[in-house]
């Protein structure tokens, strides 16, 4: 009897181990944006909502987008009047408030790359490892070769999000070279540290036993001189 149920125990632990890990990965670093635009010119653009972009996970880097509604028929007509004076078309991302308001990441392009690509474009949404957002770009597939565009093709958002996960880079390792520079200035400070010591007492140790052998010397060249005038 033990070890069936021991067996069912472990198939039951493995079940639940797999039901835990799929939901965290499906999960994982879910967030979801508010997407802003705007067809205004100059600085000071009124940004309405075009939709929300939900980053369901930071690992496998995957995202969608989901228009808030179609574009209107003023929105239309402004975004082709745009597109014709070779304006730019904006958009910004809130990610955070403070005490003096809300930042924001943005970007712009071309109003008639989106006029001529009938609203489909792709957003690149960089990240860092711990889900903040950093910045966003958008790039499209036209090239505003002056086409005219049917108002009823830019109705509905065409819209592909990517996410890119930034990696952090090796910290250098400042203490270490900020220790080795104070060793190497150490060094080179005893290194070229004067000696005031007099000469004797520097160089006594030769000085002494060269006087004691002279000494020596002197004492026995009488006694060989007289010896040698005898014979």
């Amino acid at each position: 009897m033990a070890a069936p149920m021991m067996k069912n125990l472990a198939a039951y632990l493995f079940l639940l181990f797999s039901i835990t890990s799929c939901f965290d990965d499906e999960f994982e670093g879910s967030r979801t944006l508010s997407l802003e635009h705007s067809f205004d010119q100059g600085t000071d653009a009124v940004f309405t909502k075009r939709g929300t972009v939900v980053i369901k996970s930071m690992q496998s880097k995957r995202a969608t987008f989901s228009q808030g509604s179609p574009l209107s028929t003023q929105d239309r007509k402004l975004l082709k009047e745009v597109a014709r004076e070779d304006g730019i078309y904006r958009i910004r991302i809130p990610i955070r408030e403070t005490g003096e308001g809300t930042v924001y990441v943005s970007t712009f392009t071309k109003a008639c790359a989106i006029y001529e690509s009938t609203l489909a474009d792709t957003f690149i949404i960089s990240v860092d490892q711990s889900g903040e957002v950093l910045g966003v770009s958008m790039a499209t597939d036209s090239y505003c070769s002056g086409i005219e565009v049917p108002s009823a093709n830019l109705t509905d958002w065409n819209t592909k999000v990517e996410i890119s996960v930034s990696v952090s880079g090796p910290v250098p390792d400042t203490q270490s070279y900020i220790d080795k520079i104070k060793k190497d200035e150490r060094e080179k400070a005893k290194g070229t540290q004067a000696d005031n010591r007099s000469f004797f007492s520097k160089y006594w140790m030769y000085i002494v036993p060269f006087v004691i052998m002279m000494f020596i010397m002197q004492s026995m060249d009488p006694q060989q001189g007289g010896g040698g005038g005898g014979r």
